[in-house]
């Protein structure tokens, strides 16, 4: 094409191109994101008239800045076809855009559209251009400038999807792709102006009928139409910025609203949370507001204070809620007015009773917080509070049994020693009664042990009805008792001491017809300031002792000097030394002697005797702690421990004694009452590896008569597994033949009360006679004792004696020790020295 271009209305061109690519970006962002589709509809076909316009402004723009030798008239028409072309162009950008998905194909049918309208608009405008010389195109740029379109059409379409896919476009980069497309578009124009070839001729032609201008007037109809439609970009602009800000507007309105609605269901939902939660709790709830009126109320509060929730809400507390000290009943709601007049925490945790609207009472445990604003005034308060009763009972009850005896009701020792303190400490003068029932034991053993809860329960009853009611009487443990007489003379605490002794001693207890009488030994002591409760128990258990052994069913009093009550009390002594002695071996064993007289080749025979070993490393006899052992039941398990380790030492084999020896082991009238400890003797016996008939057990003729049925069944239960048993002291009790006959004893060992005079005394020679000629006829093996002086050995041999034991045959010494010789004397020495 010939001719020259105006250069500012190129650049006017290119600057209409960019702002109206520009508004294109936004426009089809506005059309996609629009509310409703009539707002998409209107806002589509108003993009379209404006994105079209300032496409065909630019197109138009851009001929006018053509500077053609001939003059240049427009057709109306095609002018008019052109504008209408660009529009639908626009509008269907837009309406891609709209679409839910733009797939590559689309995307690429769409372009080709939209260019292919572009192209057509501009070359529609072409010819609306009308000159006095024919003109022609050339093919390849009119190619290259349909290709220009389409792909600055696909390039619009895709760029307006890309930034309609963000949330917050980069303007920057809004920019660049609005500069990027205008020069596009206007390159697609100028490449098809270029397109154009003028082919000028000889004769001049007239000028159709049209719209012809010079120079200056393109110049100022450029302008008009830039003016115009810039003018119209910019409103659609503004409409767009003005839509923008009113959806940021509903936008962060509806975010609003939507937080507003979530947090009002928040808060909805934790208010009824809160509402269900105190109404599930087991404590008593009631919110109150400034004026301490209820606002709230749940079922555990309404329960308590027996109102109905609707009828308590909106009363004064005060009216719902009544509280009284338990003590003085006298109302207690005046501890409540700090809560809202002074913003205090209050705390009833005692002593508080809530009285209900049908007068019932319970005892409560009650805080009251105040409820604060942010400026911190008080505007309301909240009472909690529980339901105590059961508490309460349970603890009484749990202080009644930490004071009481479970079985007896009576006071217990910790209540009795509580009690005792403070009697030596009030300055008065008291007695102490201590009491140990007689003959409980038997009843214990023959009926059981139900039966004797029934009787120490009875006794009791009893023994309270004999007491002032100030007086307190407490069971000890066991059948021990003991009563604390107030403001008591020492005459006056024997006197009902022996009432008491009276009352236990006329009272039976009946099993299946039998009856069963027992007895109870009482010590008295005095309970005087200056001395310490634990001396004045002592003297109270000595003398309850000294009783005992005064005969049972007795009463004793301490006083300064008993003889009686001192021993007793070295005995005391003796117990933690004993029990020291079980747990770290303080014991040692001995062994005597026992030399047979008819058979020289006979195995060796010891008695096992034992020792208790003290600090100085003194080896004592048990005649030093025997009382105390029997006194306190300790026996069965001395003897258990004698039986150990004696079969130790047999197992051992370890050259201590001889490896055939047997031994003779003295066991306890204790232990053969003693189920347990038969059991314990037995298992020890056929565990071990040492015959059974290397053992021998001595009982004493007096514990064995006390018992003859228990006797009897032990001695078969301990033959059976292959023992021997001997009948220790024969003569020293109530002797009487006719318990050999009773008794299945291998063994009879004649009291040395016989021996030691025989050669002296005739009687002795005759009753020892007399033992030897029985036990003879019935195979029993008899053994002399205490043979101290040498002549006696031939007389006992001519009786018929059969073993003989002794100082005379040998001295006791400790297991694996030589044998001691001593030089026999006509005098033996002192029995206590002696097993």
């Amino acid at each position: 094409m010939h001719g020259s271009y105006s250069y500012p209305l190129v650049a006017l061109s290119i600057v209409v191109a960019v702002l109206a690519s520009h508004a294109a970006l936004q426009l089809i962002r506005q059309v996609a994101l629009a509310p409703s589709r009539a707002t998409s509809l209107g806002w589509l076909v108003g993009g379209a008239v404006a994105m079209g316009l300032g496409v065909w402004a630019m197109h138009f723009i851009g001929m006018l800045a053509y500077e053609s030798p001939a003059s240049v008239t427009y057709a109306p028409g095609l002018t008019a076809l052109s504008v209408l072309i660009a529009m639908l162009a626009s509008g269907l950008a837009l309406w891609v855009n709209t679409l839910p998905r733009l797939t590559p194909m689309l995307l690429m049918t769409s372009g080709t559209i939209m260019g292919g309208g572009i192209a057509t608009m501009h070359y529609t405008g072409m010819a609306a251009m009308q000159m006095h010389m024919p003109y022609r195109y050339d093919p390849l740029l009119f190619a290259v400038s349909i290709v220009v379109a389409v792909v600055a059409a696909t390039a619009a379409l895709w760029l307006g999807g890309f930034f309609l896919r963000q949330r917050r476009p980069n303007r920057i980069y809004q920019a660049l792709a609005a500069g990027a497309m205008g020069f596009a578009i206007a390159g697609m124009h100028y490449i098809g102006m270029a397109a154009m070839e003028m082919m000028p001729l000889t004769t001049p032609i007239i000028s159709p009928a049209g719209v012809g201008m010079n120079s200056g007037q393109n110049l100022w109809l450029a302008l008009a139409i830039a003016i115009a439609t810039l003018a119209v970009l910019g409103l659609a602009l503004l409409a767009i910025s003005a839509e923008q800000r009113m959806r940021r507007s509903r936008h962060y309105r509806s975010r609003l609203d939507g937080l507003l609605e979530y947090r009002t269901r928040e808060l909805r939902h934790e208010r009824d949370q809160v509402a269900v939660m105190l109404d599930s709790i087991d404590e008593g709830v009631i919110s109150l507001d400034r004026e301490g009126h209820i606002q709230h109320i749940n079922p555990i509060a309404a329960e308590l204070c027996g109102w109905d929730p609707s009828l308590a809400r909106g009363r004064p507390w005060a009216r719902i809620l009544q509280l009284r000290h338990e003590g003085t009943l006298q109302s207690v709601a005046s501890q409540l007015e700090g809560v809202l007049q002074r913003g205090e925490v209050v705390h009833m945790s005692s002593q508080t009773l809530l009285v209900a609207r049908d007068g019932s009472e319970c005892a409560v445990e009650l805080k009251a917080s105040p409820v604060r604003r942010r400026s911190g005034d008080v505007e309301g308060a909240v009472l909690v509070f529980r339901d105590i009763s059961y508490r309460q009972a349970m603890i009484r009850r749990l202080n009644f049994q930490a004071h009481h005896d479970s079985l007896t009701g009576l006071h217990n020792r910790t209540a009795f020693d509580d009690s005792l303190t403070a009697a030596l400490a009030d300055g008065g003068f008291h007695q102490l009664l201590y009491l140990d029932l007689d003959f409980f034991k038997v009843v214990n053993d023959t009926c059981g042990h139900a039966a004797g809860d029934t009787v120490l329960r009875e006794l009791s009853a009893l023994m309270r009805a004999h007491v002032r009611e100030t007086d307190v009487l407490a069971r000890l443990g066991g059948d021990e008792f003991a009563v604390l007489l107030y403001r008591c003379s020492r005459e006056q605490a024997i006197e009902r001491a022996e009432a008491l002794c009276a009352a236990v001693s006329a009272y039976r207890y009946y099993d299946e017809g039998r009856p069963f009488q027992l007895g109870v030994s009482i010590g008295v002591a005095p309970v005087e300031s200056g001395v310490q409760a634990s001396e004045v128990l002592r003297q109270a258990d000595g003398a309850c002792y000294m009783a005992k052994q005064s005969g049972r069913n007795q009463v004793h009093a301490y006083h300064d000097g008993d003889a009686g009550f001192e021993r007793a009390q070295r005995e005391v002594q003796w117990l933690p030394l004993l029990h020291e002695a079980l747990e770290n071996d303080r014991f040692t064993l001995y062994i005597q002697p026992i030399r047979s007289l008819s058979d020289a080749t006979s195995k060796p025979y010891y008695e096992v005797l034992l020792r208790y070993v003290n600090d100085a490393g003194e080896h004592l006899a048990p005649a030093h702690f025997m009382a105390t052992a029997e006194r306190f039941g300790l026996m069965p398990e001395i003897d258990i421990w004698v039986v150990t380790q004696a079969l130790q030492v047999l197992e051992s084999d370890d050259g201590r004694i001889e490896s055939d020896a047997v031994l003779a082991i003295n066991l306890s009238g204790q232990s053969m009452g003693d189920l347990r400890m038969r059991d314990q003797l037995a298992a020890l016996v056929t565990q071990s590896s040492v015959m059974p008939q290397r053992l021998c057990f001595e009982i004493t003729e007096t514990a064995a008569i006390s018992n003859l049925a228990q006797a009897r069944e032990f001695i078969y239960s301990m033959r059976r597994l292959g023992c021997s048993f001997a009948l220790d002291d024969f003569g020293s009790g109530m002797s009487s033949f006719a318990y050999l006959k009773e008794l299945p004893v291998n063994q009879l060992k004649i009291d040395g009360a016989f021996v030691r005079n025989l050669t002296r005394d005739s009687l002795d020679a005759a009753i020892v006679s007399a033992i030897c000629g029985i036990c003879a006829q019935m195979g029993i093996i008899t053994v002399a004792e205490y043979v101290e002086r040498l002549e006696l050995i031939p007389a006992l041999e001519l009786i018929g004696v059969d073993f003989v034991q002794g100082y005379g045959i040998g001295r006791p010494h400790p297991i694996g020790a030589p044998l001691i010789s001593i030089t026999p004397r006509n005098n033996g020495p002192a029995a206590s020295l002696q097993g």
